[in-house]
């Protein structure tokens, strides 16, 4: 005989299980459907440009089921799916918003991230460089997306009721992503920061192929900025 307490449990795994996997689905099919279109923006680059200079190397690389790279001459840029499915922080501005006050599981979330590196640090394996989030997009049962990020890229795509994934979107964002990475510019940093140093951290430079090196630009995204100001 079921009790209250199983009849409850029978409820929750329809309410969060059941919908937590039919977001992952989503999630896994929108990293699939970005991948490709990651592989059609290396194809053009390596056909449009690449070919009037070779030095420049672009390159496409899968590295697991959920991530992938690519390489535009010094930059690196990692997308990767979270095997996660999350829900926004309490008090939140999506939970402002019509769509989600008349589903509340609209809310729940699959993540997939885009980050930049430094090619060097992954050639050379460099433990110690430091990447850049660039962004996150967020997609629900819907297949409705939010981004999160830096530049154009946190005012864009604001409404998470008319966000629906196309090639044509992914494609913007990956785009805007490269662009965004090839703006960041590395900074030399000031002399007196770096002239004292250990000869253990010297042996590690010598391991590494050479000084600490990273594309951190110090930025935060919207989200955690709003975060910070209320504290």
């Amino acid at each position: 005989m079921d009790t209250e307490n199983y009849a409850k449990i029978l409820i929750e795994l329809k309410n969060k299980a059941s919908l937590k996997q039919a977001i992952y689905r989503n999630t896994t099919e929108v990293f699939e459907l970005l991948k490709k279109q990651l592989i059609a923006t290396a194809g053009r680059l390596k056909h449009d440009y690449q070919s009037k200079d070779s030095a420049v190397e672009i390159d496409y690389k899968e590295n697991n089921k959920f991530e992938v790279q690519l390489k535009f001459s010094g930059d690196m840029m990692v997308v990767s799916m979270h095997s996660n499915v999350f829900n926004f922080e309490a008090g939140h501005s999506v939970f402002q918003t019509k769509y989600v006050k008349d589903d509340p599981s609209l809310s729940y979330c699959g993540i997939i991230y885009i980050h930049n590196f430094l090619a060097d640090s992954i050639k050379y394996n460099r433990l110690a460089d430091e990447g850049s989030l660039i962004a996150r997009v967020l997609i629900n049962k819907e297949k409705h997306f939010l981004v999160e990020g830096e530049g154009a890229l946190n005012f864009l795509y604001p409404d998470f009721s008319a966000n629906l994934v196309t090639e044509q979107n992914l494609t913007d964002i990956i785009e805007r992503s490269i662009l965004f990475c090839l703006d960041s510019d590395l900074i030399i940093p000031p002399f007196a920061q770096i002239k004292e140093v250990t000869l253990n951290q010297k042996q590690s430079m010598l391991a590494a192929s050479g000084y600490p090196t990273g594309k951190n630009l110090g930025y935060q995204l919207k989200s955690e900025t709003e975060q910070n100001n209320n504290l």
